[in-house]
């Protein structure tokens, strides 16, 4: 009755709602003037506080420091009611770069423990072969970009060509420098390899060659108890006489004591093993060549000079194909090569190179007594802005990646393995010593020789399991491409 009393007219209405308005801002501005104060946090911000102080505290100190002391630390100095920015104390700085030089001499110490303890395998094993790269293209040649016109409107044309600038074409920075191949430097190189229980190294025979380096090679691997054996790169667009030419020239080396040679039961000789890139790109004409020839063809050829027919009376050896996709094997069978390989150590870039897709690839094999050989890697880090097979780089991991693709070839219970590079620094797969420096990846955490480290765990862990598996199959058949004796079919 009151209220009908007073509010009679639609301006007292107005008068009342904007009285009520005003008393409920009043309200709020204390209640929130209230809270803000020191006293005043509520349990939920205290409890965040807490949290945060517990995570990024170590747990020694945790155990030290009461929680309420933790918690103070994390609440900034205020001056009635105002945060107040830390000032700049120039001791605590310089207290606080020579803790994180003490720490780098530390770690640097425990590097060098770690290279002075070093995993290595006392076993050698000629079913693992990496790829060496000699001599390292350390440099690529880029084009200078044109200059901008001054107006809009008009098109820069250079007075004179502009030169391709040279600039530094790895990811990561080797420990040794940018080096030269030399005996001393090789003779370090081999040693890593061999003490990772790895006993084949495949060369890139890129024609032309340097012969006295190959020369060199061949003779400096034996010392280390390395065989050598190459990688033939043939495009499709390579002639015949090409491909026979580029064998002619191998031939001269095969008979070198430190080529590798395998016992073929089939042959009942030792062959040369022979990788051949890019081997999909061989037309039928081509490849066919290297089918064996029958006893009559043999018998028709004994007076004809060996430049004419078969590649393999030129050179007889196992001829391994590279592949990229799953109709690539069926390929390289019809043109009568020993087995294939999948080169790219990226997973999920091709059909070959997915580890998925190895068990596949070797019953494939079998299927048709050819040799697959699975090609596992650290990493991928192709520094090109448009890189030749797509955007296929893969992470390391901290060593994962690398374990990952090792534990895969090892359970498909393959013959040989191969893995991607020593020291191929453009792709970014390398496995040598590498050290931190700007601008650059590396390996941490862990120790420069990170990876030499996780290749004889892995190479270990191959030797252990084929001798689990003959000791296990004594007695019985055992398939002749994963013997241990150097035999295959």
């Amino acid at each position: 009755m009151l209220l009908k009393k007073y509010v009679k007219t639609r301006r007292k209405v107005k008068i009342l709602l904007l009285v009520t308005i005003v008393a409920l801002i009043v309200i709020t501005c204390i209640i929130l003037l209230g809270s803000s104060g020191p006293n005043g946090s509520t349990i939920e911000r205290l409890l965040d506080e807490r949290f945060i102080a517990r995570a990024y505290q170590p747990q020694s100190e945790q155990l030290q420091q009461p929680k309420e002391q933790a918690v103070a630390l994390l609440q900034p100095h205020r001056e009635n009611g105002v945060i107040v920015p830390e000032k700049y104390d120039e001791h605590k700085i310089k207290a606080r770069i020579m803790q994180n030089r003490l720490q780098q001499v530390k770690q640097q110490q425990r590097d060098n423990e770690a290279e002075q303890s070093r995993t290595t395998v006392d076993a050698l094993t000629t079913a693992v072969h990496i790829f060496y790269t000699a001599p390292v293209p350390w440099y690529k040649s880029k084009k200078p970009p044109l200059p901008q016109p001054e107006h809009p409107n008009e098109v820069a044309l250079p007075l004179t060509t502009p030169k391709p600038v040279k600039i530094l074409n790895t990811a990561f920075y080797p420990a040794l420098g940018l080096y030269k191949p030399s005996a001393k430097l090789l003779g370090q190189h081999f040693e890593n390899i061999r003490n990772c229980g790895i006993g084949v190294i495949i060369l890139s025979f890129v024609r032309p060659s340097d012969p006295a380096l190959l020369h060199q090679i061949l003779e400096l691997a034996p010392q280390h108890n390395l065989s050598v054996t190459f990688e033939l790169s043939v495009a499709g667009n390579r002639t015949l006489d090409f491909v026979r030419q580029q064998l002619q020239e191998i031939a001269a080396y095969v008979d070198l004591p430190g080529f590798y040679h395998v016992y073929s039961q089939s042959r009942a000789a030792l062959l040369p093993v022979l990788y051949v890139s890019n081997a999909y790109k061989l037309s039928e004409s081509l490849g066919r060549q290297l089918c064996r020839p029958t006893a009559q063809e043999l018998a028709e050829q004994l007076n004809v000079p060996k430049n004419v027919g078969g590649l393999r009376r030129v050179l007889d050896a196992l001829f391994i194909g590279h592949i990229r996709l799953k109709s690539h094997a069926d390929v390289l069978r019809r043109l009568c090569f020993d087995g294939f390989y999948s080169k790219l150590p990226s997973n999920g870039a091709v059909f070959a190179s997915t580890w998925k897709n190895w068990s596949y690839l070797k019953s494939y094999a079998l299927s048709y007594k050819m040799l697959f050989v699975p090609t596992v890697g650290p990493g991928f880090a192709e520094r090109n802005k448009f890189p030749r097979h797509g955007d296929i780089q893969r992470h390391r991991s901290n060593g994962r990646y690398y374990g990952v693709a090792w534990r895969t070839a090892i359970l498909n219970h393959v013959g040989f393995i191969n893995i991607a590079s020593y020291n191929n620094w453009p792709d970014g797969s390398q496995i040598e010593e590498v050290v931190p420096r700007a601008g650059f990846l590396d390996y941490n955490p862990g120790s420069r020789t990170k990876y030499l480290d996780l290749t004889a765990h892995w190479v270990g862990n191959f030797l252990k399991t084929r001798q689990e598996a003959a000791s296990a199959a004594a007695g019985a058949v055992l398939n002749c491409y994963e013997l241990l004796n150097n035999t295959i079919c």
